[in-house]
């Protein structure tokens, strides 16, 4: 019963935003819907990570579905310019970091893993891994950074720039034989199996996408349209399990941090949006491509929005690909090393 809830209110949260004409309602009406009734109620609502990892399943074949072998040179060219992307954002979340230490009684560790934008899931398990790092707040500031861009992102993407390319648009629209739609049905759960097992990052959305992007070339096929209906639902399916990992109350806890997590953010969407207009004008490419490719949303939540608005989400895919990479790979080395050895100086007590 506990899932029929959740569903319940997470389909509410949908409708309603939609009828609203709010950016991602499908996504963002479940999150709302679930975690504040979670905070108004004081009841943990609950959803299954199976069910969210079908979704997630769903999503990654329609974002690796665009994917050409002309596509994959591009996006190598763009290799430089990705790191760059990267770095840029990183900077930003070291500095708001600062920022967070600076004006909270939070210690540096805790803020360091806080503030970077990465997933929450991942800061949570390495913030698990330090000793002098807080857990709760490491969790409560990246829950409030990822609500923060999930609800800011899709708004400016879809009601301030400019749309994306029709031809992403204009895609395949017959119906496909029954024999396709189950070859690539085997390819995306295919892909997910193959990424659980070598333990690929958010493994059920990633290795759809590359396996799907990897049939393509190989083949030179052409991939079917997902309905509109099935993202929608898949979209309420991951909005829900977002909402039901939320604790609201636990911002409660921590003084201050609210405001200067809000300054950070807007900081690191700031340098993002103008690394976004550099790249575009570089490379060409479409403004909102090139925003959500450098947003520092995660790698579904910016996959949604590409695809609602129409945007290269194979550029988008490869640019957040190599800053998830940079993240579950380099970043814990260098947020060790920055505990480790610059011993930033202890806040004196208020």
């Amino acid at each position: 019963m506990q899932l029929v809830y959740t569903l319940a209110l997470a389909v509410s949260g949908g409708f309603l935003l939609s009828l609203v004409n709010a950016p991602l309602p499908w996504t963002l009406g479940p999150i709302l819907f679930v975690s504040a009734t979670s905070y108004i109620l004081k009841r943990k609502f609950l959803w299954s990570l199976k069910i969210r990892n079908a979704a997630l399943i769903l999503l990654g074949y329609g974002m690796g579905r665009p994917f050409t072998a002309e596509a994959g040179q591009v996006i190598l060219t763009h290799l430089p310019l990705m790191l760059l992307a990267t770095f840029v954002t990183i900077a930003a979340g070291l500095f708001a970091a600062w920022l967070m230490f600076r004006y909270t009684k939070i210690n540096f560790t805790s803020c360091l893993l806080g503030c970077v934008p990465g997933g929450l899931s991942q800061m949570v398990i390495l913030a698990d891994e330090i000793p002098d790092a807080d857990l709760t707040a490491v969790t409560i500031m990246q829950t409030l950074r990822m609500l923060s861009v999930v609800f800011t992102i899709p708004f400016l993407a879809i009601h301030v720039l400019p749309a994306g390319d029709a031809v992403t648009a204009s895609a395949i629209h017959h119906a496909p034989d029954i024999t396709v739609i189950l070859t690539f049905a085997v390819v995306a759960i295919s892909g997910a199996f193959i990424g659980k097992l070598i333990h690929l990052p958010t493994a059920s959305l990633l290795g759809p996408i590359l396996s799907t992007a990897a049939f393509l070339v190989i083949t030179g096929s052409s991939a079917p349209v997902v309905p509109t209906a099935f993202l929608n639902t898949a979209q309420v399916f991951v909005g829900a399990y977002i909402g039901s990992s939320i604790d609201l109350r636990k911002i409660r806890e921590y003084n201050g941090m609210g405001l200067t997590l809000l300054l950070g953010v807007i900081m690191v969407l700031i340098a993002s949006g103008c690394m976004a207009i550099f790249l575009s004008h570089v490379t060409r490419a479409n403004l909102v491509t090139m925003f959500l490719s450098t947003a520092p949303g995660g790698l579904a939540e910016m996959g949604i929005v590409a695809l609602v608005v129409h945007a290269d989400t194979a550029t988008m895919t490869a640019y957040q690909l190599t800053r998830l990479l940079f993240i579950m790979l380099i970043f814990p080395l260098i947020a060790k090393y920055i505990v480790r050895h610059i011993h930033p100086v202890k806040k004196r007590e208020a």
